[in-house]
């Protein structure tokens, strides 16, 4: 016997023959009889190919500046990560206070490099420290607003669009956003953070909001591009509503957003808000949240320092205790630098849980002498992720307010420029057990151990998940 294989259709098959077999196949009977091969039934693939594909989804992030160097920097690098991720063709569009890191400054420039548009508008104070970061920008970028990509400055005396509201104000373009036309696989992103592109972003607690709705995106963009052309506007002031979010632009002349939201507050219940800036001096704000402390609400403040007539209001005697107000000194380095206000409760009628956000600080300046923006969102999720990074703010500040205290906080003039401090810690303090960073951040803009810590509110679609949807609609928390 010998055993002969066949290759049919590109099918191994054996046959058993023996010698006869063999003889009898030279014949044409035996051809006549051969076996015909099986035919082939072709199937379609189960799935289509599909490349993964990765999406930004809208959601808040924060960093730690106890924590360690990745926490720190949880928002800095995040930022990195999109612009390295924007393809050839696309526009970044970026407005800042300061844009003083080298880190920040390079990963704009290797955009630029690859085919993006990369267009910046700065602050003249962005050049007060590190005015090599903003030449090297100009020599990379140019300064010419008709090519693909530029960096321009704000006039010395005011914001770009802001102006000054008295002679001895101090006006300035204070935004800190990022918008991207794509980034990873998403298009339409915005991201709004209270940190600027300095050590600060490492060492203070900051806080990022992403969206990607194409409205909002439309209503950033449009407001950069208010800013570049540099016409003076003392009310600015608009607003663009999309689903549960409100985007607001100032400067504004008259009235107070913040204190109408809070004149929508209904205590009963028990209405909890939480309130944290780098700066608090706006008088009329404080003045509102002691009243409805005073009227049932259960009201927390954590700032990085308090104006003279904000600490009067806040201590005013009243029904209630008063508001629980801590503030950051002495061996507080890492102080609060968002800029946020979270409602939780009767608002306009309805139990609801909000969070306003943004550059926007609680300051005079904020409101009526700088460009800023601001977000005002309505998302159960987000609040939640909020309010969990306000109690580790809160906890983190160890001095306290009192009524009646014979130990009095170092207060801010109320005539004192209306700007956070971002002085770089003389180290970085780690959580349990972390490794410690081997070189302060403040100290050195780009840490040599930057790596490309994991992009929290990025998740990819599964390969057989439909395309343009992000997995995780609101991004995590802190």
């Amino acid at each position: 016997m010998r055993r002969i294989a066949l290759v049919v259709g590109g099918l191994v098959t054996g046959l058993v023959v023996g010698s006869a077999g063999l003889a009898a196949a030279a014949t044409p009977a035996a051809a006549a009889t051969k076996p015909k091969p099986p035919k082939l039934q072709l199937q379609p693939a189960a799935k289509p190919f599909q490349e993964p594909r990765t999406y930004v989804p809208s959601g808040p992030l924060f960093n730690l500046p106890t924590g360690t160097l990745e926490q720190a920097g949880a928002i800095d690098l995040y930022l990195k990560r999109l612009i390295r991720n924007t393809p050839k063709g696309a526009e970044i569009n970026v407005s800042l206070f300061r844009l003083q890191t080298k880190g920040m400054a390079s990963a704009l420039v290797e955009a630029h490099r690859k085919g993006v548009k990369v267009r910046v508008v700065l602050d003249t104070d962005s050049l007060k420290k590190k005015v090599e970061t903003y030449d090297y920008l100009v020599k990379q970028l140019g300064t010419d607003m008709t090519k693909p990509s530029w960096v321009t400055l704000c006039p010395t005396t005011r914001g770009c669009i802001a102006d000054k509201s008295k002679p001895d104000s101090w006006s300035k373009n204070h935004n800190k956003f990022y918008v991207f036309s794509q980034t990873y696989d998403s298009k339409n992103v915005v991201v709004q953070t209270s940190g600027n592109a300095t050590g600060g972003m490492y060492n203070q607690f900051n806080d990022a909001y992403t969206t990607t709705d194409a409205k909002l995106y439309g209503a950033f963009r449009s407001y950069f591009y208010d800013q570049a052309k540099k016409t003076p506007n003392k009310d600015y002031w608009r607003t663009i509503t999309s689903g549960g979010t409100t985007a607001s632009f100032f400067p504004k002349a008259a009235g107070d957003p913040i204190v109408d939201i809070l004149g929508r507050v209904n205590c009963a219940g028990g209405t909890k808000l939480r309130l944290t800036s780098g700066l608090f001096t706006r008088d009329k704000v404080a003045a509102k949240l002691s009243e409805l402390d005073h009227d049932g609400c259960d009201v927390q403040i954590a700032s990085g320092s308090l104006g003279e007539s904000v600490a009067k209001k806040l201590t005013m005697p009243g029904k209630g205790d008063g508001p629980q107000v801590r503030y950051f000194a002495g061996a507080n380095v890492q102080a609060a630098h968002s800029k946020y206000l979270l409602i939780d409760g009767l608002y306009a009628g309805k139990k609801r849980r909000l969070v306003v956000t943004g550059s926007h600080s609680y300051t005079w300046d904020a409101l009526r002498n700088n460009d800023e923006a601001m977000l005002s969102i309505d998302n159960a999720a987000t609040f939640n992720a909020y309010a969990g990074n306000f109690a580790r703010v809160f906890a983190a500040a160890k001095g306290r307010l009192q009524v009646g205290s014979l130990i009095k906080p170092p207060l801010v003039s109320d005539g004192a420029p209306s700007v956070e401090n971002e002085v770089p810690n003389p180290a970085l303090p780690t959580a349990p057990n972390a490794p410690a960073a081997p070189t302060p951040p403040g100290a050195q803009e780009q840490p040599a151990r930057e790596r490309e810590a994991g992009l929290p509110p990025v998740g990819e679609a599964p390969e057989d998940g439909p395309l343009g949807q992000a997995v995780d609609p609101t991004g995590p928390g802190d």
